[in-house]
């Protein structure tokens, strides 16, 4: 192959690897129902562009983040070439063209996970890197919602691999563009603010481990620079909207911001905007009162493996779905990787790969595992796929003979029709460890398979087959259909309670059961 064919080879791959995840999010865009979520997030955003960001109702507010405003994107375009344009679809295509934006911003993960997978292993393994995580189903669902899942795996991911490149170069420039991206993690998710304490904990083991000395060095000037960035972005993040409050003015709901309100003097000026401040309270106190209380809980019971929590949580729950929501083949590959990574030498990058690709996986994982009830489907946690597709590309470089590049084909042909098998409906995707997905509900849950996302097949199967009606409250005979969500009582409204006493025979878009009642 001549050498201007290959340096257009790469770029021509990544486009195509790019390409074919942008043509299954379009498809699920125009195919997916407005989701439980996205009414309230675009909702938040159109507020917040008003210019106000209180929350207003916290059971439904406390999660929503100013990011969202970019969602508002394609109406507020919509809006300048039409002064007086006026809807009254009650904003339902507003957000169809909002999707948009999230699935254009989630490409950026796509390009930087090349980069970091290049710069560690070289260009195969960037381009192989993108194959693996623009396979990931609940990462290309989420990537055409409105809600904050995919911009937190864009931020997480940037935040980390800037602090890699500060730790590699030694430049002041990239700990300021570290600086800056944890600060913008905080505009877009409330878990990010994990990014403080994992960010330390890999700067103390880096450190212990390279440059003892670096700590007494640049750390006091680094730590100012760090908190002037961190409270001038999340301030005008929020349009400074009520900051420097005195701690005593906050009316918090949580126990834990009580309890450091009683602690601290009233006087103290808090730094921050309110909003930031009361959506940390509000998830708070909304994880710990748990799912499943009506009306009152911000998601429903925990359910899992047939097991089912109101107010609680399972230890397990991320393992298994991860376990059975992870195509086969990504599985085997993570578990090839770790093989390849302990039989040769134990190098610097090794080092840098356990800190920095799997040290998040572990923390987030330990974290959200043991110390959150918030267990609403393995979306919450999406942003730890990049850095196991990362992790998993080094095995490239340990394909030294044809066995082994057959078999490497083989899994990726696996994964490819493991997922495409699910295009229409990817956030319901399980692996072919559950093989009958009728009964995929009873090892996974209702959040890992239903968010509303399937109201349009709905429409059509009931269209198709007038024989069935979807669930009624009182029992009567005939052919049902419902949701993994009412079937499992979520929110225990015991609205299809009598249904339970009859076993689904069969699925559809495997987010829905199909029951017969004699």
């Amino acid at each position: 192959m001549s050498l201007s064919r290959k340096k257009y080879m790469a770029p021509s791959i990544l486009i195509i690897l790019i390409g074919a995840f942008l043509f299954n999010g379009i498809h699920l865009i125009r195919n997916q129902s407005i989701t439980a979520d996205e009414s309230s997030f675009y909702n938040y955003a159109v507020r917040f562009l008003k210019g106000n960001p209180d929350r207003t109702n916290p059971r439904i507010d406390n999660s929503k983040m100013p990011v969202s405003v970019l969602n508002t994107v394609p109406r507020i375009i919509e809006q300048i070439l039409s002064p007086g344009l006026t809807k009254n679809d009650w904003g339902h295509r507003d957000i169809f063209n909002g999707r948009f934006i999230t699935l254009f911003i989630s490409v950026f993960t796509l390009l930087l996970v090349f980069v970091w997978a290049k710069d560690l292993f070289g260009v195969n393994a960037g381009l192989f890197s993108v194959f693996l995580i623009s396979w990931i189903p609940d990462f290309i669902a989420n990537a055409t919602y409105i809600t904050t899942d995919s911009y937190a795996v864009l931020m997480f991911l940037l935040t980390l691999f800037l602090l890699w490149l500060y730790f590699k170069k030694g430049s002041l420039i990239f700990f300021i563009l570290f600086s800056v991206s944890i600060a913008f993690s905080q505009l877009v998710k409330q878990s990010l603010v994990h990014l403080y304490f994992l960010t330390l904990l890999i700067s103390l083991i880096y450190y212990l481990i390279h440059d003892k000395s670096f700590l007494q060095k640049k750390v006091l000037v680094n730590l100012i620079l760090f908190v002037f960035i961190n409270l001038l972005v999340i301030n005008a993040g929020y349009y400074f909207h009520h900051s420097f409050m005195h701690l005593g003015d906050f009316q918090f709901m949580s126990s834990l911001f009580q309890h450091i309100q009683n602690v601290l003097p009233h006087n103290l000026i808090i730094p921050f905007p309110e909003p930031f401040i009361t959506g940390l309270d509000q998830a708070k106190y909304y994880d710990s009162l748990g799912g499943g209380f009506d009306q009152v809980s911000s998601f429903g019971k925990v359910t899992i493996l047939g097991n089912e929590s109101t107010g609680g949580s399972f230890w397990y729950y991320y393992f298994v779905s991860i376990w059975f929501k992870t195509p086969i083949g990504i599985l085997l590959l993570l578990a090839w990787s770790f093989l390849y990574l302990f039989r040769k030498s134990f190098t610097d990058i090794s080092m840098h790969l356990l800190i920095f690709l799997i040290l998040p996986v572990v923390y987030f994982l330990t974290v959200f595992s043991f110390f959150y009830n918030t267990q609403c489907g393995i979306r919450h946690i999406i942003f730890i796929f990049p850095f196991i597709c990362i992790f998993a590309s080094q095995i490239i470089s340990s394909l030294k003979n044809i066995q082994a590049k057959f078999m490497l084909g083989f899994i990726c042909i696996g994964i490819m029709i493991s997922v495409f098998i699910y295009r229409n409906n990817m956030y319901s995707y399980t692996n072919e460890f559950i093989l009958d997905k009728t009964t995929a509900f009873e090892k996974v849950g209702a959040a890992n398979l239903e968010f509303k996302q399937g109201g349009f097949y709905l429409k059509k199967f009931l269209q198709k087959h007038p024989d069935f009606q979807y669930a009624v409250k009182t029992k009567i005979s005939g052919n049902f259909i419902i949701g993994t969500d009412d079937y499992l009582d979520i929110f225990n409204r015991r609205k299809y309670q009598w249904i339970k006493a009859y076993k689904p025979y069969a699925h559809f878009n495997y987010n829905y059961l199909l029951i017969k009642v004699p």
